[in-house]
């Protein structure tokens, strides 16, 4: 009796500590939990979507094929391609155009529009993305005529002088309906009854607005336009470029198969893609409030300046008196992106066109979240930030050119903000 006792003591006392521990181990690890703030650059993947990748991934054969096994697979890609093409109310799902990535279906779209029409005039923004924007410095470099729209302090597009910059061979204009750096929402119908007046060709980089803010090609008058996957949950590596009529592009690209877009089809990403679309969340009311109390939380700081002003998943800021690396250093229970020409990296094209006068700080910063992030995980990383921020400055170790040169200025650009909002 006495051992049985002892054992059972002894297996009561050795299941107290291991619970204890996992108690223990829980509570480190929450305590150092790294939040999730970059969601503009990368979407949590959805399970649903992983599964369907997986399963499609283990079924044998090549959807080019003849045999029943690619028809199988090729059947799963037109179903996939009429998901996407419902979703942005395209006629059909031939127009979806499967690429490994949106900087391949934007250098499809421009350079095959340009390619099209030689030595044609083509227009776009300054605020656009390297994939846009680097392929048009390419095409000015060899004889091709380009106009780069300015924009306003928060990054939208003047619309009277993207009508006055249409010529006579002018071939496509090219405008990010969501700008990802600081989450400028372009008038997309504006644009396009423009386009479509003067008979030009209209192509957006979708990428991070697809599923998330509302498109239609043909409200909007669209002709191309860039979507991609991972930023909604499906794995990397599959996007899609939306073609009203593919005569109007030029192949960039050869082999066999599809002629903008050659080469064996990822069956199991595009199978994903489709999942993912059909499985993805945007709440629009819990991001309007996510956007909200992060903004009157960090308009608490001082010398700090909001570059985003219609709510939305991404807010931008640029914070006056600091170095960024000194943020990247102090602040580690956070994931966000940035971008400061102090560190030798040059500003943004984005923040060079919204402040084409070099006034704000360069030190920037941009948070992103998802419907699932909590409001209170927002107001506790403005708290952090606010601590660092007074910490550093008041240790004075900024460097040339990070802090405000107009601050009465931009202060009144604030104040304006808030009565915006």
């Amino acid at each position: 009796m006495f051992y049985f006792l002892m054992e059972f003591m002894y297996k009561k006392i050795i299941k107290f500590l291991f619970f204890t521990m996992c108690m223990l181990l829980t509570s480190c690890s929450s305590s150092n939990e790294i939040i999730f703030l970059d969601y503009a650059a990368s979407a949590h993947i959805n399970e649903k979507a992983l599964e369907k990748f997986n399963t499609v991934s283990l079924m044998d054969g090549n959807s080019s094929g003849i045999n029943d096994h690619a028809k199988i697979l090729s059947e799963i890609e037109k179903k996939s391609a009429a998901i996407i093409a419902q979703k942005i109310n395209a006629e059909s799902g031939t127009q979806i155009v499967f690429t490994n990535n949106a900087t391949t279906a934007n250098n499809i779209a421009v350079l095959g529009v340009a390619r099209r029409n030689k030595k044609c005039h083509l227009i776009t923004s300054k605020i656009e993305h390297k994939s846009v924007l680097n392929v048009f410095k390419y095409l000015e470099g060899t004889g091709y005529a380009v106009t780069y729209l300015d924009v306003d302090r928060y990054g939208n597009v003047n619309l009277g002088q993207l009508e006055k910059s249409i010529r006579k061979n002018t071939k496509l204009i090219s405008i990010q309906m969501f700008n990802s750096e600081i989450g400028t929402m372009q008038n997309m119908k504006a644009i396009g009854e423009i386009a479509k007046k003067h008979r030009v060709l209209f192509h957006s980089d979708a990428s991070q607005s697809f599923c998330k803010y509302n498109i239609d090609v043909n409200d909007m008058n669209i002709d191309l336009l860039t979507i991609s996957g991972y930023k909604i949950g499906a794995p990397s590596g599959i996007a899609a470029l939306y073609v009203r009529k593919r005569e109007q592009l030029q192949p960039i690209l050869f082999g066999s198969g599809d002629e903008l877009s050659p080469g064996t089809k990822p069956t199991a990403l595009i199978a994903s893609f489709a999942s993912a679309i059909e499985n993805f969340h945007f709440d629009k009311a819990k991001i309007n409030k996510n956007f909200h109390v992060l903004i009157n939380e960090l308009l608490k700081i001082d010398d700090i300046y909001i570059n985003s002003a219609t709510p939305s998943h991404v807010v931008s800021v640029s914070i006056g008196g600091v170095l960024l690396k000194d943020i990247l250093e102090k602040i580690k229970n956070y994931s966000f992106s940035s971008g400061c020409s102090c560190l030798g990296q040059g500003q943004s094209n984005v923040i060079s066109a919204i402040d084409p006068g070099g006034k704000l700080p360069s030190c920037t910063l941009r948070i992103s979240f998802s419907d699932k992030v909590n409001p209170d995980d927002l107001i506790a990383f403005a708290a952090n930030l606010k601590d660092v921020v007074l910490h550093l400055r008041g240790k004075k170790s900024v460097g040339i050119g990070c802090s405000s040169k107009d601050k009465k200025k931009i202060d009144e650009l604030n104040e304006a903000l808030k009565k915006i909002l």
